[in-house]
C-alpha cells in the first residue's frame, strides 16, 4: 500500500510539473487505462515504448469520436494530439438532421475551423448540403475520414475532400502492432510498436517487443506486419 501512494504522488508530481522530456510510454499507458477505468471499460493494453512529444501538463485522455476503440490523448501546450487503439467499441455514425433539406446532396464537412496536422473525430463531422461538387468528390461515410490527418487547414462548413487527407494508415507510430514472420512454411507472430506510419505494402521501422531489436517489415494488414528476412 505505500509503494502505491509513493507512485501515485510521484506520477502526480510529475503530471502537475509537466514531462519536458517527453511523456513516457508507461505514463501514457497509465493515463488510457485510468480513463477507460473511469468509463467503465476494462482491456488489456500495452504501454507505448517510445515516449510521446513533450507536454507542459498532463494530457488528457478522451474517446475518440464518443467511442473507446481508439483513446485520444491530447496535449493542450504544445498542442498536439496521438490515438493508441484499444480494440474496444465500433465507429461512431452520424445522422442526418431532421431540419436538413433531403433534396440537395450531403457530404461530410467540418463543424469548426481545425488547422493542418488536425485529427479527425466523428464529433468534428456532420453531413451538410453542398453544391458545385459531384457524389464521386465527398465522402458521406465517416468510416472513410474518422481517424485520419488534415493535410491543410480547412475552415468550419467546408466539406472534406480527398486531397484535404493524408493517406489512410493501416499502422501508426506508438501503435501495437503484430509481427508475422514466415520461414520454412512455418509462422509465428510477436507484439511490436511501430514507429513509422504506412499503408498496405509500405516498408516500416518497428520494434519487436519480445526482443527489444528494431527491424524492417512490411505493412499487410491493419494493425499487421510481416518480417522480411532481406531487409536491412
Amino acid at each position: 500500500m505505500r509503494a502505491a501512494a509513493v507512485l501515485l504522488i510521484l506520477s502526480t508530481k510529475a503530471a502537475l510539473a509537466g514531462y519536458p522530456d517527453g511523456v513516457p510510454g508507461a505514463e501514457v499507458g497509465r493515463l488510457v487505462r485510468a480513463a477507460l477505468a473511469d468509463a467503465g471499460q476494462s482491456v488489456a493494453l500495452n504501454d507505448p515504448i517510445r515516449p510521446y512529444p513533450p507536454c507542459n501538463v498532463a494530457p488528457v485522455v478522451t474517446a475518440q469520436g464518443g467511442s473507446w476503440g481508439n483513446a485520444k490523448i491530447t496535449c493542450a501546450a504544445p498542442h498536439w494530439q496521438r490515438l493508441l487503439r484499444t480494440g474496444l467499441g465500433p465507429v461512431p455514425r452520424i445522422t442526418l438532421t431532421p431540419d436538413q433539406p433531403l433534396d440537395q446532396p450531403k457530404a461530410l464537412t467540418l463543424r469548426r475551423s481545425l488547422a493542418k496536422g488536425a485529427l479527425l473525430g466523428a464529433d468534428d463531422l456532420e453531413l451538410a448540403p453542398i453544391a458545385g461538387l459531384s457524389p464521386d468528390q465527398v465522402f458521406t461515410d465517416p468510416a472513410d475520414v474518422v481517424g485520419r490527418y488534415l493535410r491543410q487547414t480547412l475552415g468550419a462548413g467546408r466539406p472534406v475532400l480527398a486531397r484535404h487527407l493524408e493517406p489512410r494508415w493501416m499502422v501508426t507510430p506508438g501503435a501495437p502492432l503484430v509481427l508475422v514472420a514466415q520461414a520454412g512454411g512455418l509462422s509465428v507472430s510477436a507484439p511490436a510498436e511501430a514507429l513509422d506510419p504506412g499503408g498496405e505494402g509500405d516498408v516500416v521501422r518497428v520494434v519487436n517487443l519480445s526482443s527489444g531489436r528494431e527491424i524492417k517489415a512490411v505493412v499487410t494488414g491493419p494493425n499487421t506486419v510481416t518480417a522480411q528476412t532481406n531487409m536491412r
